[in-house]
């Protein structure tokens, strides 16, 4: 049987497989060690790396200033100096005195000493004897022998102290010697401390940077670096959660100095001065900006959040500015500038007329109104534009839907059917001009001068490609009239000059205040641009048939021509886009991308090219009406992130910036400006002023720059200024023009000038009995020949000034109602910080001895209570005069 079995079970060996169980069993120990505690923790790896490089870094840097202090002649010489003063204090005479000082000082401390244990032992006895006095009263027994002893005790006391102080005094006065001895040592080595801070700093930093272990130095540990943000998301049952966020258990550098230059994740963060002192980490932390996948660390893909289906993928480069508005209303900051292009693209190419977002549904249409267009433009001409509008104006705003010349003819058969009825009614209110003759060199040349001086070229251009601004890198802001005789006629362009408003209630085209003459040279002048083309009466028959109206109606429906435009009958329409509010949380796999096989299946490209070509995603099943804008590259990146930061992210209120009513007059405020195209004549805000190139040479007769107006004058005085201008330096042939704003919009604009300055409290009040009139003589004087002849420069009333215009200043009999007299204060101070360029001289310092004392502030108290009450009744400026420092109530908080 046993045979049968071969070898017996018991005889077996088993220690092979047994060997190659445990080799198993300490592989897979190892490996899940290693697994557990390298591989999947790759952060351990970039914080040693980092460690080391630190290390690296700040050992050379010490090694750098210790071979500059080697080289260092000064230095060297010091170290020289000191060693020679140190030997000469351990040999020689010096060393001899030394030691005898040192021995005297010893034996004087050892009798100081004596002599403060004698004083304890006199206080110990001290404190025996009055104890026994007082119970000796306690128990009414005789206390005057307590008494006569403790005055011994006392008279022993003094002499104690006396002899105490005066050995003290010779220990101190022995220490006085051997300080002396060794001043220039100690001189020497405050030197050559102060030689070393640098080096000594470097030292202390290296040793924080490693751990000490008796002679060696290992490197830190890596740990988790962790940020909570609290309540900062929400579940799905709207309960606040925390956030927690471990970037920088990686990017170790982030918030460190010197490392800019580094690949990442051992790299600065960026303008890091900036954006972090702004946004500290330890508060913020990481994702809000840049998203990704803040917890996890154990793989860089899951922390950049690059895995499927994760919503909220790294944001790289300039794509983090679509994080920006999330928390600040106001886009206008450092670091934000691609994001606030795009937003600024979206409100003024009319987005919003197709697509409803969030915060932009009640934005005006961007396009001109449309309800009188048969009384403006000439049939052939609609076609031709609705066709291609970008043949007729290459950099024009409006889109090219890509119509047939069948559609282009149909809509514009409804738009002229439309607007017939109100057409016709304007027509026949608005007789033909005479004077106009584009044939007249004289009336023509005439009608170019005032559009060369009015301000006309800080809008538009008059020649093929002139552009004064542009809107983004390629739309023109108001319309290039190089063809505008195409377009139209010389009613409408002779009635539209003289009160745009009166043709569109919406208009932006300000009304210039035109004489009949300067109305009729102008449209003499335009009628030269460019030439009407030749009548089509095939044409003429279509645009009145009724199919094709209807035709054109139902285009004007499918294509949503009036989200840009006011057309009669499509006034309750709704937009036909999507809504956009959270386009910016849209994952790729609900873009359609229709038959594209060449691009990259990313929210990115997919924006990128919709931008670019809008109806490129289109098939022979699903059909795309957005139209072509041709934008340039940089365009389409703006619009693209400004549209990723449109997500469904609600970030609490305690992460985002605070001053709300601030940023929001200013984000109002913008929107006028833009709407209007005030930056087109005017600084504001450090932007703008086109027209100034026209007026290189003679800067003061250009339209004025208007940083710091809010600050400067008066709120009451700018909101009606803008709602009915006047002249405040009548002999520039530019013209503030009347923009016919509303009361809304007025306000908006003064709230934007105030919230630029930060101004408080706006309210200005003048105190006419608060300040004796030898100060109101004062400032007169000071303004007079003998010292600062103001007048010379600056109108008062109808007396004009001296030389050439462009010397000129404004008039300061309106400083009373238009200008801030704390403003008057700063500028009389030094102006050129107020306003960098400004010709008004500085006075201040150097003002007269002869005036108030000398005192200087009195004297510009004095000029600004004076320029407050020029054109004031006489009775008033004998009687009182002006305002005290005190008088006005205007505030500004930083």
């Amino acid at each position: 049987m046993a045979g049968a079995r071969g070898i017996d079970d018991e005889k077996k060996s088993y220690s092979g497989i047994f060997l190659l169980a445990v080799g198993c069993l300490l592989a897979g120990a190892v490996w899940s060690v290693w697994d557990d505690n390298i591989t999947r923790r790759p952060w351990k790896k970039y914080q040693a790396e980092f460690f080391a490089l630190e290390v690296q870094r700040a050992q050379k840097t010490l090694q750098d200033e210790v071979d500059r202090l080697a080289k260092d002649t000064g230095y060297q010489d010091v170290t020289k100096e000191l060693a020679a003063a140190r030997e000469s204090v351990r040999s020689g005479d010096t060393a001899k005195k030394l030691g005898e000082l040192a021995a005297k000082r010893s034996d004087l401390a050892v009798k100081a000493g004596d002599a403060e244990f004698a004083l304890r032992l006199v206080k110990s006895k001290l404190e025996e004897a009055w104890y026994e006095y007082e119970h000796a009263t306690l128990t009414n027994r005789p206390t005057e022998a307590r008494k006569a002893h403790i005055d011994e005790l006392n008279k022993d006391k003094v002499e104690v102290d006396k002899r105490l102080a005066e050995r003290q005094a010779q220990v101190d006065q022995v220490g006085k010697e051997i300080d002396e001895v060794n001043s220039t040592i100690k001189s020497l080595e405050d030197k050559q401390r102060d030689m070393e801070v640098a080096r000594l700093g470097l030292e202390r930093k290296l040793d924080t940077l490693q751990i000490h272990l008796g002679p060696a130095n290992l490197p830190r540990i890596p740990k988790i670096q962790q940020v909570v943000l609290d309540e900062f998301d929400r579940s799905a049952f709207n309960n606040p959660l925390g956030r927690v966020d471990r970037c920088t258990s990686c990017h170790s550098a982030i918030e460190k100095a010197g490392f800019e230059n580094d690949p990442n994740p051992f790299k600065t963060h960026p303008n890091r001065e900036v954006i972090l002192f702004k946004h500290p980490p330890e508060r913020f932390g990481c994702t809000p900006c840049h998203q990704g996948q803040g917890p996890a660390v154990n793989s860089v893909e899951k922390a950049h959040g690059e895995v499927k289906f994760w919503e909220k993928e790294l944001l790289r480069g300039d794509n983090v500015q679509a994080s920006c508005i999330k928390c600040h209303t106001d886009l206008r900051i450092p670091g934000a500038e691609i994001v606030e292009h795009g937003e600024d693209m979206f409100v003024q190419l009319g987005c919003h007329g197709c697509h409803l977002v969030e915060g932009y549904e009640g934005l005006d249409k961007v396009g001109p109104y449309l309800r009188r267009i048969a009384a403006k433009a000439d049939p052939a001409w609609v076609v031709r534009w609705i066709e291609n509008p970008h043949a007729f104006r290459p950099n024009t705003k409006m889109p090219n839907f890509m119509f047939n010349r069948a559609q282009a003819t149909a809509i514009a058969a409804y738009l002229l059917d439309a607007s017939k009825a109100d057409s016709e009614q304007w027509t026949a209110s608005h007789v033909a001009p005479v004077g106009v003759n584009s044939n007249s060199a004289e009336r023509v040349a005439q009608g170019q001068a005032l559009a060369d001086s009015l301000g006309c070229r800080g809008c538009h251009g008059f020649a093929p490609g002139e552009s004064p601004a542009l809107l983004g890198a390629n739309k023109d802001i108001a319309p290039n009239l190089s063809n505008i005789a195409e377009k139209t006629g010389a009613r409408w362009i002779y009635h539209w000059l003289k009160n745009p408003r009166g043709y569109s209630p919406v208009s932006r085209m300000p009304n210039l205040r035109l004489s009949d003459d300067e109305a009729t040279a102008l449209t003499s002048f335009l009628l030269t641009l460019g030439a009407p083309k030749s009548d089509d009466e095939a044409l003429a028959a279509t645009l009145h048939q009724p199919e094709t109206i209807a035709m054109g109606q139902s285009l004007v429906r499918k294509y949503g021509c009036f989200g840009c435009h006011d057309i009669p009958g499509m006034e309750t329409e709704s937009r036909i886009g999507v809504e956009l509010s959270t386009f910016g949380s849209k994952p790729k796999e609900e873009l359609f991308f229709g038959n594209h096989t060449d691009i990259p299946e990313t929210w990115d490209a997919w924006t990128t090219n919709k931008l670019k070509s809008p109806r490129t995603y289109q098939t022979d099943r699903i059909e795309q009406v957005m139209p072509q804008f041709d934008l340039a590259e940089d365009d389409i990146k703006a619009l693209r992130i400004f549209l990723s930061s449109r997500a469904d992210d609600k970030i609490p209120v305690k992460y985002r910036y605070p001053n709300v009513q601030r940023s929001n007059a200013l984000v109002q405020g913008r929107r006028v400006v833009e709407r209007y195209n005030c930056v087109g004549c005017h600084i504001i805000e450090q932007r703008g002023g086109a027209i100034r190139v026209r007026y290189e040479e003679t800067p003061t007769l250009a339209p004025p720059i208007l940083n710091g107006e809010g600050a400067k004058v008066q709120p009451p005085w700018m909101f009606n200024f803008l709602k009915r201008p006047v002249y405040i330096r009548p002999w520039l042939k530019v013209r503030m023009p009347t923009f016919g704003l509303s009361d809304e919009e007025t306000n908006t604009l003064v709230a934007y000038f105030l919230a630029q300055e930060a101004v408080q409290i706006p309210f200005v009040h003048i105190d006419e009995a608060s300040i004796p009139a030898e100060t109101i003589q004062a400032g007169k004087a000071l303004t007079g020949v003998d010292y600062f002849n103001c007048f010379s420069c600056h109108q008062q009333g109808d007396r004009k000034p001296e030389g050439p215009p462009e010397g000129w200043a404004p008039d300061l009999g309106m400083a009373r109602t238009r200008l801030n007299p704390e403003w008057i204060v700063r500028w009389l101070h030094d102006p050129q910080q107020v306003q960098p360029g400004t010709k008004m001289p500085s006075f201040y310092p150097g003002g007269p001895d002869d005036v108030l004392g000398g005192d200087e502030e009195a004297q510009i108290r004095a000029l600004r209570d004076f320029l407050m009450m020029i054109n004031q009744p006489a009775q008033v400026a004998t009687s009182a005069t002006g305002r005290t420092s005190a008088a006005s109530s205007n505030g500004s908080v930083n």
